[in-house]
C-alpha cells in the first residue's frame, strides 16, 4: 500500500533556505542576473613609476632619469655675459657699417648673432637630453643633441667622486657631480642635479666602489 503524502500545512512557518544558496540581490542597473555569484571587489593595481624619458629611444638607453629642469634657467643666467658681448658686437658692426659706408662690415654681425641665437634656442633641448641611470654594476650618463654621448662608469673603476657648486648653481639649489675613473684619469660629469640627489649619488658610488674593490 502506497504511503499517502499529506499537503503542507499553510499555518506552519516555511523552512529558510541555507545561507550559501542565496545569491546577493543585485543592485538595479548593474547588469548582474539574479542567482549569479558576484566576485569580490579587488583594489586597482598601482602603476609602477615611469622613469623612461620621452626621448629614451633616441638615447638608446631605457630608464634614464632627467636632471633638474632648473638647469635651463641656470644656464640662461650664466650665459648673460656672453649674450651681452654678442649684442655689443652686433651693434658695433652695424654702427661701423653705417658710419663708414662699407656695407660688408655689417656681415660681421652675423657670427655673434648666430652664436647667441643657437645658445638661446638649443639650451632647453640640451638640458632635456642629459640623463643618467644607476645600473646594477655601472652608472650610465647620456648627453648631447646633435653629437650624442653615452658614457658608462663601472662602479669598480671609480677612483673619486666630487660635487661642485658655482654661484649660479647654488642659487637654484643645483650641483654638478664629477666621477674620476681608473681609465687614464678620465672624468665623467653630470650637471643639473639637485643637491640632495648629488650627495646621494656620491655616497652610493663611493660605497659600491669600495665594496667591489674589497671583493677582488
Amino acid at each position: 500500500m502506497d504511503p499517502m503524502t499529506l499537503p503542507p500545512d499553510p499555518s506552519s512557518p516555511a523552512t529558510p533556505a541555507p545561507a550559501d544558496a542565496v545569491s546577493p540581490t543585485p543592485a538595479p542597473g548593474d547588469g548582474t542576473k539574479p542567482g549569479t555569484a558576484v566576485p569580490p571587489a579587488t583594489a586597482p593595481e598601482e602603476a609602477p613609476p615611469v622613469l623612461v624619458r620621452a626621448d629614451g629611444r633616441r638615447l638608446h638607453v631605457e630608464g634614464l632619469r632627467a636632471v633638474s629642469p632648473l638647469l635651463i634657467r641656470a644656464r640662461y643666467l650664466a650665459g648673460i655675459p656672453g649674450y651681452l658681448i654678442a649684442l655689443l658686437a652686433v651693434a658695433g658692426a652695424i654702427v661701423a657699417a653705417v658710419l663708414t659706408g662699407w656695407w660688408w662690415l655689417g656681415l660681421t654681425a652675423l657670427l655673434p648673432a648666430i652664436l647667441a641665437g643657437q645658445g638661446l634656442a638649443l639650451t632647453p633641448r640640451r638640458v632635456r637630453a642629459i640623463g643618467y641611470l644607476e645600473g646594477p654594476e655601472e652608472l650610465v650618463v647620456a648627453s648631447g643633441v646633435m653629437f650624442r654621448s653615452v658614457e658608462t662608469v663601472p662602479y669598480g673603476r671609480v677612483q673619486s667622486v666630487t660635487i661642485d657648486e658655482g654661484p649660479v648653481d647654488r642659487r637654484f639649489g643645483l650641483a654638478q657631480l664629477t666621477v674620476t675613473t681608473a681609465s687614464d684619469g678620465a672624468d665623467v660629469t653630470l650637471p643639473g642635479l639637485p643637491r640632495d640627489e648629488a650627495e646621494r649619488l656620491r655616497v652610493m658610488l663611493t660605497e659600491r666602489g669600495v665594496e667591489l674593490m674589497a671583493a677582488l
